[in-house]
């Protein structure tokens, strides 16, 4: 805008300018002729016609100057405009973000005579957090205490080790290899340290030994735990062996017991299964809440009878 009005400045300059020149180029008057009347009226005239003449050049220069300049504003075409862009787009490509890699979907080489046991929970829980998987970003509490028994009061994590004790010796007589992720109440292992524990002894069978509960009194029966299709964590291969591992398992301890079968829960949320590489079954023995399968399971016998239904279990899939 600046520069236009000084455009249109420079053209009212140049145009008086040769107004001026002209006026002076006309013939003088003399002081006499001035002072006639009709010399005074004919000099009148030809002034009016001078400055007439000089309005009109101004008007038509400044014309010129402001339809120049209102050109030179005019927006390009959009062709024009259309061209330099896509010349800067073949110049400069857009690159795409690289996706976030999923996580390795992997399993190790297993040992069908190494079994894995691991008695649920702990004497004191940990609630620090970690991913219940490889590259998840939800996380849970590393280990939790567990339930408590309704009519014994005793700790699920006690009951779980003792029952896993039982199935240690039981197993060993029977030619086995056992690695146990715990064989005391005062550890402090993750769900995730004790995957860690299944996955370096390459076992053929990873045991998880848990207890139920229920707000529900009368609810009773044994439940198994196991990674459902498409879990994002694990291999189909591992999902696949875990789902037959965990049917066997629940269908011995039931055979031997008596107790309900409830079957199998499918999951993909549970730490302690996604971050196993070999085949795992989480079994809910019982609920601790029902006061007779409460009474059951902190019975010595039963616990014998529920380690060696399991272990049957764990025979028929891994022969």
């Amino acid at each position: 805008m600046i520069s236009l009005i000084a455009v249109i400045v420079l053209g009212i300059g140049i145009v008086v300018g040769n107004s001026w020149h002209t006026k002076t180029q006309q013939p003088k008057v003399s002081t006499t002729t001035i002072t006639n009347s009709t010399a005074k009226g004919e000099a009148s005239k030809e002034e009016k016609e001078a400055l007439k003449s000089s309005e009109q050049a101004l008007s038509e220069a400044t014309k010129k100057v402001v339809d120049s300049a209102n050109k030179k504003e005019e927006p390009a075409t959009p062709q024009q405009t259309n061209q330099p862009q896509q010349k800067q787009e073949t110049q400069q490509p857009q690159t795409q973000q690289a996706p976030t890699p999923a996580p390795v979907k992997q399993a190790v080489p297993t040992n069908n005579k190494v079994v894995c046991i691991d008695a649920g929970h702990q004497r004191y829980g940990n609630s620090a957090k970690e991913p219940i998987g490889p590259g998840a970003t939800q996380t849970k509490a590393k280990v939790t205490t567990g339930a408590t028994g309704i009519r014994s009061h005793r700790t699920e994590s006690q009951i779980n080790l003792e029952i896993a004790l039982k199935l240690q010796r039981i197993l060993q007589s029977r030619g086995y290899t056992v690695v146990m992720c715990r064989t005391s109440q005062d550890v402090n292992l993750s769900n995730k340290e004790r995957a860690d524990i299944a996955n370096k002894a390459h076992a053929g069978a990873f045991i998880r030994l848990h207890c139920d509960s229920s707000d529900n009194q009368s609810v009773n029966g044994v439940t198994g735990l196991a990674p459902a299709s498409g879990n994002p964590y694990l291999s189909s291969s591992i999902v696949s062996s875990s789902q037959s591992l965990t049917r066997a398992v629940v269908n011995g301890l039931c055979s031997a017991t008596g107790a309900k079968n409830r079957g199998l829960s499918l999951v993909n949320n549970m730490s302690g299964i996604n971050w196993t590489q070999v085949p795992v079954a989480l079994v809910e023995m019982g609920f601790i809440s029902n006061p007779n399968e409460d009474a059951n399971l902190t019975n010595d016998a039963y616990q014998e009878k529920v380690a060696n239904g399991i272990a049957n279990g764990i025979a028929s899939f891994l022969h």
